[in-house]
Formats: C-alpha cells, sequence, structure tokens
C-alpha cells in the first residue's frame, strides 16, 4: 500500500514536472529563439552587432539564409539595421532581391536619417501610391506591426516627428494626406468605415489631424501659415466639444497650431514683417492680386481674423501688441511717457473742449485737429467722456430735483407724482438724444462689422438690452401720455398712486427705465478692460456670471423638486380646500377661523418657490412647516424636507458655486496678462475703423462730410450698373481707404501677394532653423547612447575584418614569394624545379615520373645568395641614411650598426 502511494505520488510529480516543461504560453507574443535556424540566428546577432562581413558570409554561403527572417520579437535585418542607422548595412540589404521593406521606412522617418529614407523610396518595391494613402493597402496584405497601426503613412510619420527635410522628400515624390471628411458627413466611404469599425475610423481621424497640424506639414505645403493654423485651431476646438471622447487629444493639438503661429510672429524682426503678417486682407490663397497696396495705411484684417477665432496668445504677442500700441497713441507723441498728474490735466482739458472740438470737426474733418479726433484714443476718450455725461443725467433723473421742471417746490413735485403720463422735462429730453446717438452709433457698428461680428461680442448684447430698455420705456411714456389727453375714457390726469390702474403704462414705464438704469451703470464694467488693474478683475466677473448661469441649471432642478413635493405636503391644508370643507360641514365662523393659520407659503405652486428661494439668505422662518391647524406627521415630513433642502442648497449647492467662481478666478489669474492683452485688443478694434469719430449725441448732426459720403455712394451705385469692372476697382481702393495711417512709413512698394510670400518665406525659414537649433541643443538621451554603441561594434568587427585580411595577405604574398625564389633558383640551373601541386601528379598519370626535390645543399646556397643580396641592398641603405642624417656620437653609430645587424638577423630568421 505504501509503495503503491508512493509510486502514485512520484508518478504524480514526475508528471507535473513535465507538464511545466510541455505547457506552451497561452498568447505565445514572443517567437520560441531556440527553434530558430541557427544560420538565421547568426544572420540577425550580425545585424545587430553591425557585423556586415558576416552577414554578407552568411548571403553568400550555399545554404543561403532567408534575407527576410525576423528574431524573437518580429524584427527583420534590415529593420534592425535602420534602428541602428547603420547606413552600409542597408544598402547591402537593399541589394537583395527578395528584400521586403516593411516598417523599415517607417523606422527611418522615425530616426530622421534623410540618406537611409531616400534609398528606401528609391526601391522598386515602393510606389509614389505608397508614400500616401496606399500604405493602409499594403500593410493590410502583410503581417501586423506591433509598432505603427496600418494607417500611419510614411508622410503622416514624418508629419507627427516634424521631420522637415524627410517630408520634403516625399512631398517631392508626390505624397500627400488626404483631410478627413467633416463629422457630420453621410457620405458612402464614411457610412462604411463607421460601419466596419468605429474606433478605427476615429483613430484615423486623430492621426490625420495629428499630421496636418503639424509644424513641418503647415510650414511647407501651407502659403499662408498662419491663417491655416487658425482655421485649424479652431475647427479642431469644434472637434473637441462634439466629440468628446477624444477631447484631451484634440485640444491638445489645438494649442499646438495656436503655438505655431506665435513662434511664426516671433521670427518677426521689425515692424514690417509684423503689418505684413497682421494686415492680409484676404482669406483667400486664390484669389489674384493684380493692385498695389499703399503699406502706409493697414486694416489689420488678420488680427481680426486672430480675434474671431480667439488666438489670444497671438493677440497677446508683445509683437502684435507694440503695433497696437502704436497706433493707439498715433497723434500723441510721448504720451506714454508722461507722469500721471500731466495725463489728467491733459484728459480733462481736452474733454472740457470737446463741444469746440466737435463742432470744428463737424465744420473742417480734414483739418488738422480733425485728423486728431480721428485718432482711437481720442475716440475712446471722448466717448467714454460722453456715456460718463450720460451716466450723470441719469443720476439728475432719478433725483428729487430732476424730476422738477420750472421751480422744485414741493408743491409741484407732488403734483407730478400724481400725474398720469407727464409730459418729458428737459434732462428727459437730453437722455432722448443721447439714447437715440447710441442707437445710431450701434446701427453704423452693425453695418460695417457684420451680424455675425456684432453678435460675437457679449457688450454689445449688453448694449442691445440697454437700448431696447429705453426705447420700450419712451414708447409707454408717449402711451401715457396720450391716455391722459381723453381723461374721459382713461381716467383722470391727476390720481393719488395708490390709486392707478396695476397695468397703468406710466407705471411700466418707471420699472423699465429703473432696469435699463440698471443695464447702464452696468456697462461702465466694459470700460475697466482698458486699465491693467482692473482688466483682469472684469473678465473674471464675466466668467462666473458663466458659473453663475450653470450653477442656477442645477439649483432650479433642486428648488423644483423640493418646491413639488412641499406644495403636494400643503395643499390640502391651504385656505381655500380647508375653509370649503369647513364651510360644507360646519357652516361657522369658528371653522375658517381655526383653518386660517396653515402653511401659506405653500399654498400655490408659485409661492414654494419664493419660500425655498428667500430660505437661502436665512429670510424665512421655520414656522411656515409648523405652525397651522396640520397633523403632527405632515408637520414632520415637511420639517425633514426642509432639513434637507437647507442641507442640499446651503451647504452643497452653494459651496459648489463658491468653488467654481474660485476655479475660474484662479484660470483668468494664472493668465492675467494674456486674457487682459485680449480684452484690451479687443476694445481697442472697436475704435481703429474708420467712422463714429463724434460722440453722441453730437453724431446725430448731419456733417458736409457725411453728405459727400452718401453722394459718392449714390454715384458708384449708379455707376456700378453700367461698369461692373470699375465699382470693383472701387470696392478695393474702399478697402484701401478705411483704414488708420501708421507713425512709420514704409518704402514697400510690390504686389501684396508677392511681399507677403517673401515675408511668410523668411519666417518659415528662421522657424525652422530656430526647431533644429533647439533639437541641437537637447541633451543626449538613451538613444544616443544606443547609436554610439552601435557604431563603436560595427567599427570592431570592421577593424578586425581588416585585420584578419591583412594577416591573409601578408601569409599569401611569403607564399608566393616562396615559390619566385624557387622558380628563380630552377631556371639558373642550381638545383631542380620546384615540386608541383600534388593534383598535378594525380592529373599527370601513372607513367610520368615524380620530379626530383632540392636538397640541403642547395638550401644553404639559396639562403647564403639571399642574406647576401639583402645584406649588401640593407648597407647601401644604411650608408645614405647616414650620409644624410650624420650620428651625433660614436655610441649612436654603433646602435644604428647594431640594429642593423639584429634587422638582418630578424629577416633571416624570418626566411
Amino acid at each position: 500500500m505504501q509503495g503503491n502511494a508512493r509510486f502514485r505520488s512520484g508518478n504524480f510529480r514526475g508528471s507535473s514536472r513535465s507538464s511545466n516543461r510541455s505547457v506552451p504560453i497561452p498568447l505565445e507574443p514572443l517567437k520560441e529563439g531556440h527553434r530558430m535556424d541557427p544560420q538565421e540566428r547568426t544572420f540577425l546577432e550580425a545585424a545587430e552587432r553591425g557585423d556586415k562581413h558576416s552577414m554578407m558570409r552568411c548571403l553568400q554561403e550555399k545554404g543561403k539564409v532567408n534575407v527576410n527572417c525576423t528574431n524573437i520579437i518580429g524584427r527583420s535585418a534590415i529593420q534592425i539595421a535602420v534602428d541602428n542607422e547603420n547606413v552600409e548595412i542597408v544598402e547591402m540589404l537593399l541589394q537583395q532581391e527578395s528584400i521586403k521593406i516593411g516598417d523599415a521606412l517607417l523606422y527611418a522617418i522615425r530616426e530622421g536619417v534623410y540618406r537611409i529614407v531616400e534609398m528606401l523610396i528609391d526601391h522598386p518595391s515602393i510606389t509614389r501610391g505608397m508614400l500616401g494613402g496606399d500604405w493602409m493597402q499594403y500593410k493590410s496584405t502583410g503581417e501586423e506591426s506591433s509598432d505603427y497601426p496600418p494607417d500611419i503613412s510614411p508622410v503622416i510619420l514624418a508629419a507627427h516627428c516634424n521631420q522637415f527635410e524627410i517630408l520634403q522628400l516625399l512631398l517631392s515624390r508626390g505624397a500627400k494626406i488626404d483631410k478627413p471628411h467633416a463629422l457630420i458627413c453621410s457620405c458612402q466611404r464614411c457610412k462604411k468605415e463607421l460601419a466596419d469599425d468605429s474606433l478605427r475610423h476615429s483613430l484615423l481621424r486623430i492621426h490625420t489631424y495629428r499630421a496636418l497640424s503639424s509644424p513641418a506639414w503647415i510650414s511647407l505645403t501651407s502659403s499662408d501659415p498662419v491663417l491655416t493654423a487658425f482655421k485649424l485651431s479652431w475647427e479642431l476646438e469644434h472637434l473637441a466639444m462634439r466629440e468628446n471622447e477624444f477631447k484631451d487629444s484634440y485640444a491638445e493639438l489645438s494649442e499646438q497650431c495656436k503655438k505655431y503661429s506665435c513662434d511664426l510672429l516671433n521670427q518677426c524682426r521689425s515692424s514690417e514683417e509684423v503689418i505684413a503678417v497682421l494686415n492680409r486682407e484676404t482669406d483667400s490663397d486664390d484669389e489674384e492680386d493684380d493692385y498695389y497696396v499703399d503699406t502706409e495705411n493697414i486694416t489689420l484684417s488678420r488680427l481680426k481674423l486672430a480675434l474671431k477665432y480667439e488666438q489670444k496668445q497671438f493677440v497677446a504677442h508683445p509683437h502684435c501688441q507694440q503695433l497696437l500700441a502704436s497706433i493707439w497713441y498715433n497723434g500723441l507723441p510721448g504720451w506714454r511717457k508722461r507722469n500721471v498728474a500731466t495725463k489728467t490735466i491733459m484728459i480733462v482739458s481736452l474733454i472740457a473742449l470737446m463741444p469746440v472740438m466737435a463742432t470744428y470737426y463737424l465744420i473742417l474733418p480734414r483739418s488738422r485737429i480733425g485728423q486728431l479726433l480721428r485718432t482711437p484714443f481720442m475716440k475712446f476718450m471722448y466717448h467714454s467722456a460722453s456715456f460718463g455725461v450720460f451716466l450723470f443725467l441719469l443720476i439728475l433723473v432719478s433725483t428729487k430735483g430732476g424730476n422738477s421742471t420750472e421751480d422744485s417746490t414741493d408743491a409741484r413735485h407732488r403734483s407730478r407724482q400724481m400725474q398720469r403720463g407727464p409730459p418729458p422735462t428737459p434732462l428727459e429730453w437730453l437722455i432722448v438724444f443721447y439714447v437715440l446717438g447710441f442707437i445710431w452709433g450701434e446701427c453704423k457698428q452693425l453695418w460695417d462689422e457684420g451680424l455675425k461680428a456684432y453678435v460675437r461680442q457679449w457688450w454689445n448684447w449688453l448694449d442691445f438690452i440697454m437700448l431696447s430698455l429705453y426705447l420700450a420705456t419712451f414708447s409707454l411714456r408717449l402711451v401715457a401720455f396720450t391716455h391722459s389727453l381723453d381723461q374721459d375714457v382713461f381716467g383722470p390726469t391727476y390720481l393719488d398712486r395708490t390709486d392707478w390702474p396695476d397695468a397703468d403704462p406710466t407705471l411700466i414705464s418707471e420699472g423699465v427705465f429703473a432696469i435699463a438704469n440698471v443695464f447702464s451703470f452696468a456697462r461702465i464694467i466694459f470700460l475697466f478692460q482698458a486699465n491693467y488693474q482692473l482688466g483682469p478683475l472684469q473678465i473674471s466677473l464675466g466668467c462666473m456670471l458663466i458659473d453663475i448661469g450653470k450653477f442656477m441649471f442645477i439649483f432650479f432642478l433642486v428648488i423644483t423638486s423640493f418646491a413639488c413635493g412641499l406644495n403636494q405636503l400643503y395643499y390640502y391644508y391651504s385656505n381655500d380646500v380647508v375653509s370649503s370643507r369647513s364651510l360644507a360641514s360646519l357652516n361657522t365662523t369658528d371653522a375658517i377661523e381655526t383653518t386660517a393659520e396653515p402653511a401659506g407659503d405653500f399654498e400655490n405652486a408659485f409661492y414654494p418657490y419664493m419660500t425655498l428661494f428667500w430660505s437661502l439668505f436665512g429670510l424665512t422662518q421655520l414656522s411656515t412647516v409648523r405652525d397651522g391647524d396640520m397633523q403632527p406627521y405632515t408637520k414632520l415630513v415637511g420639517e425633514i424636507l426642509l432639513m434637507v433642502y437647507h442641507t442640499m442648497a446651503v451647504i452643497v449647492l452653494v459651496n459648489m458655486l463658491i468653488a467654481m467662481m474660485s476655479n475660474s478666478f484662479q484660470e483668468i489669474e494664472d493668465h492675467a496678462d494674456r486674457e487682459w492683452k485680449f480684452a484690451r485688443s479687443k476694445l481697442w478694434m472697436g475704435y481703429f475703423d474708420e467712422g463714429c469719430t463724434l460722440p453722441p449725441p453730437f453724431n446725430l448732426i448731419i456733417s458736409p462730410k457725411s453728405i459727400y459720403y452718401c453722394l459718392r455712394k449714390l454715384k458708384n451705385m449708379f455707376w456700378s450698373c453700367k461698369a461692373p469692372e470699375e465699382s470693383e476697382n472701387s470696392r478695393r481702393k474702399s478697402v484701401a481707404e478705411g483704414t488708420i495711417k501708421v507713425w512709420r512709413k514704409m518704402s514697400v512698394k510690390c504686389g501684396l501677394r508677392a511681399w507677403f510670400r517673401d515675408v511668410m518665406r523668411r519666417l518659415v525659414s528662421r522657424y525652422i532653423h530656430h526647431w533644429k537649433k533647439q533639437l541641437r541643443q537637447d541633451g543626449v538621451n538613451e538613444d544616443d547612447l544606443l547609436e554610439i554603441k552601435q557604431d563603436i561594434s560595427s567599427l570592431r568587427y570592421e577593424l578586425r575584418e581588416d585585420r584578419r585580411r591583412a594577416d591573409a595577405r601578408a601569409a599569401s604574398h611569403m607564399e608566393s614569394l616562396r615559390h619566385e625564389i624557387l622558380r628563380s633558383l630552377h631556371n639558373s640551373g642550381h638545383g631542380p624545379a620546384p615540386r608541383p601541386p600534388r593534383h598535378d601528379i594525380v592529373q599527370g598519370g601513372r607513367d610520368s615520373p615524380p620530379p626530383s626535390e632540392p636538397s640541403a645543399s642547395d638550401f644553404d646556397f639559396m639562403k647564403r645568395d639571399i642574406i647576401q643580396g639583402l645584406r649588401s641592398e640593407i648597407r647601401e641603405m644604411t650608408r645614405e641614411l647616414l650620409a644624410q642624417n650624420p650620428p651625433r656620437s660614436a655610441v649612436d653609430s654603433s646602435l644604428a650598426l647594431a640594429s642593423t645587424d639584429l634587422y638582418q638577423t630578424h629577416l633571416y630568421t624570418q626566411l
């Protein structure tokens, strides 16, 4: 029994050991090295070491090794050589007929070896289409690569790695990248790719956009790199919002495009180049440029496009801000160098002279003072001063003295308070003129900028709401005044306010006017963007308002849920329900009085919202859910709901709102300078264009210049019907005229397209050199050390092979010398002929006698003859050397002779 048990246990252990040795790996990610052919292993190890000669011997032997064999991790010899940047081995392997390049081209592009890439793409197996879109079909037919997916073509990888030279080589060979279709595209190709594999379709889009957004691709393929970077970053931002699964990837690519445009602007070295970048007039590269542009005038069209696409880094760049500041303070030289006191005195003096200067401008708009008023800073100052006067008028109208007409007696004031539809006072008439001036200015701005550009600016919405409220106020006051004229229909004019109708037009106009005043004073925050200290705070406030809007949506859901619950709980205890039940049952006054104290704050659908809202600020008493003739269970449930509401709203939601606002403030604070400069630039650009020189209400006055422009416009419209080409030329001239003159004149007179392309070519060239310089300045990494190790190993095997060849050549030379000596002795008759090779004897036949071998005396005679000849030659050479370089002493001469004898003895021993 014990033996059988031991036998069984021994068998079990033995079987377990054998099973451990034979159980295969489930996935088998690597090849089994012991099953590889020894010759293939030697061949691949030689490729790894850089031993070119061993590889050549493996390829030249009878059992020729497979040149496409792979090692344990699936890498072929050419891939190993390319990864090690061994040009000689790659050149040798490409001469083999059955070589398969595979991912070796991608490895060469990744390593950035231009020579290897050029050799690989010149191979007959690589076609032009395989460099681009056909690479996917080529990879689908072969073995799957572990390094790169099949949608990574050579040109895409070169763009990913920013290999400028290699990418230019591929483009010259016809490689291209097809831009992905729109996300909402419903063509047959997109439908098929989505149906086959949606993940692969999304990854292909990301890889393609990563290539299109690379600096190398934009620099080498776009004639307007700045515009390309703007549009691509804007498109990637929209893709990040719509494809949330890959939001981080698209956002990173968008930031890369923004950084590239800033780097190009950073390469500008003069104001001329900055203006060339910012003054690009057209967005289309296909438009023919057959006219000349006066570079003294600029429109900053490209800067407006940067504001449209929210390129904050580009707009906040020092080069861009320096040009903007130069244009902003044009006409006021040295303004920025003056102290605060001087600036304040000058501003107060100019504001005091505003009516005089406005009148002068209306009469002589082209004069020197007129040109000064057209500068951006003067327009901003006068518009701000005009708005300040408007706010002062609002304050006067809102006070007791502003509402009186001729006298300010209390009786007169009380009579106006009781009057329905009072006529406007002089101050109110001034406000009417100011509002009309603001409306006219907004209409001109809407006409110049267009609806889309006007809507994108949030302060235009603020102006629209403010002016709409004022127009509603004026309309209601007009309706109320017309009602006061017909007392028979609408009642008496003078009446106590408590007796006025609820929907009286005067009451509604006063409420609307109060709301409009709030928006008017809130518009002052818009002017804070011009100040460095207040600008970031104003931007933070705008972001916080957005956070509050998000919070209010969640808060509305929470308050709605609790309001519905409390309303349903206390609905049956409301005054109407309990009173009706009491009247039906008891019909007594006591029952009504006992039920008159329920929770009245929850008796309809609107009151619960108000009660719960004011409870956030502690203005709701606990008695709202406790007092009243209610059941104890109802009171308990009501208190629990109110307690949970306060916990959710006060502790959770309010603190969440505080955290959101703190986060927004911190984000703005981290990039305060960039955010402020971007916001200030948007403010400044509103005053750079022509028009709206005079502030309200002076802009309501029709000037002679306006009449002249109107007549010229009518003339152009008349001629446009007859000659469309002339109208096109006039349109182009108007574009050049609607500009602001720069403080510095430039002497460039050439076509706009040629000038712009020349500047862009210089900027891109500098950017590429700067990129290469940064790569050279980077530290040595592990890859560089491995390449050095590979070069040293390859050099060692080269030296070893050269030494072996040298030894073989020396042995062959000595053998040939011996045969020559023997042959010479045979010819001179001193001895028999040298012995022929053995195969000659065999081939000669049986009857041919074997040749006689030289005797010992013949060898002695040959040695003496050779030694004597060598000695004589060495003596002659020694005499010549001594004659040229005489020895300094007898010791040197003896050493020379000794060395000569030693050399002769050594030579004799070798022979």
